[in-house]
């Protein structure tokens, strides 16, 4: 339910988000949202019971140093890479069963 955007990609909220900025060089952006949505996950939000802006605000973290940040981001980028492949190779395994069962079938 937390989605990142660059800050010059044209976004417009409606009624069921919000946008959050952050303006410090102290904290990476994919590490706030990262944090938003685990603590999102442990809040319960979901679509019936929604991040609303007064629920938003009783969120609070702490970030440690920007470098250990950067570290989880990069690694973090290197998982994601990595499922997406395997996501990938199962869309084509399944293409390939698909194929099979209809060769054999039909």
């Amino acid at each position: 339910m937390v989605n990142l955007y660059q800050k010059d990609k044209p976004f417009y909220p409606t009624d069921h988000c919000g946008v959050l900025r952050v303006l410090t060089d102290k904290a990476h952006p994919r590490y706030v949202a990262r944090m938003l949505e685990v603590e999102g996950r442990q809040m319960g939000f979901s679509r019936s019971y929604r991040a609303s802006i007064d629920r938003v605000e009783g969120i609070s973290f702490s970030v440690p140093d920007i470098e250990i940040q950067k570290e989880f981001i990069d690694k973090t980028i290197v998982l994601e890479q990595e499922i997406s492949k395997l996501e990938d190779k199962l869309i084509n395994l399944d293409k390939k069963k698909s194929n099979l069962l209809e060769e054999y079938i039909i």
